[in-house]
């Protein structure tokens, strides 16, 4: 779908209000004049600024009515079963995560999803084992975000 930078605008400014909404009800870490708060209330800082330099842009132009168009790509049926696909794909990793772990099932959606676009079997199992590593060493160690662990592969990390 191809929006006009009004429509756009509206929609990106709508989702930084949005955002700062949601983060409201983080609470601050004890001690610090930083929480969990604070990076989405930035994004949504930013989304705002964004959206409203779009609309004003638009103004300027002079653009009267939000026009939507469906792009050429929603015609063709291979690129809306590899949306259908990457939908999907979500809903796995929300339902498997918790039951078989981050690296399992996040191995599983980058494989799919890149033999889905074409991508050479050998090439989307390496890309996938190495970005699945980084993915879980960099979040898991270093931010310490606490990703699904699996049974199976727990002595890993």
């Amino acid at each position: 779908m191809k929006f006009n930078d009004l429509l756009l605008g509206l929609l990106v400014f709508c989702g930084g209000v949005a955002i700062w909404v949601s983060a409201l009800g983080f609470t601050d870490i004890p001690g610090q004049s930083y929480g969990a708060g604070t990076m989405p209330r930035a994004i949504a800082i930013f989304a705002g600024c964004l959206g409203l330099f779009m609309i004003a842009k638009a103004a300027i132009a002079g653009t009267r009515m939000p026009r939507l168009e469906l792009a050429a790509w929603v015609r063709s049926r291979r690129s809306l079963v590899s949306v259908a696909v990457a939908l999907a794909l979500i809903v796995f990793y929300i339902v498997a995560a918790p039951a078989i772990g981050f690296v399992p099932a996040s191995l599983v959606v980058m494989v799919v999803l890149m033999l889905t676009l074409r991508t050479r079997p050998l090439t989307a199992l390496l890309v996938s084992v190495v970005a699945c590593v980084v993915i879980q060493q960099a979040f898991g160690r270093l931010l310490l975000v606490p990703l699904p662990r699996s049974e199976f592969l727990g002595f890993l990390w």
